[in-house]
C-alpha cells in the first residue's frame, strides 16, 4: 500500500538527509542532483507501489539508489580527505 512505501521513504530519509547535507559543503550541486534523483525516485517509488503492489515499486527503487548510493560515496570521500590532513 501507498502507506508502505511512505514508511520506507521516513526510514531513509534523514539518511540522505545527512548525506546531501554534508555532501553540498563540498560539492553543492551534485548534490543537490542526486538529492533530486533520489526524491524523483522515491515518487516513482510511492506511485509504482500504489498502482502495482510491490512489484510495481521497482523502478522508483532503483532510481531512488542511484541518487543515493554516489551521496554516501561523496560523503564517505569528503569524511576520508578531512581525516587525512
Amino acid at each position: 500500500s501507498v502507506q508502505r512505501a511512505h514508511q520506507n521513504t521516513l526510514e531513509v530519509l534523514p539518511l540522505v538527509l545527512i548525506q546531501v547535507c554534508t555532501a553540498g559543503l563540498v560539492y553543492p550541486r551534485t548534490a543537490a542532483a542526486f538529492g533530486g534523483i533520489w526524491v524523483l525516485g522515491r515518487f516513482l517509488y510511492g506511485y509504482g507501489y500504489a498502482k502495482g503492489g510491490p512489484k510495481g515499486r521497482m523502478a522508483g527503487g532503483i532510481l531512488s539508489n542511484l541518487g543515493s548510493f554516489p551521496l554516501f560515496f561523496i560523503t564517505v570521500k569528503i569524511a576520508y580527505d578531512f581525516l587525512s590532513k
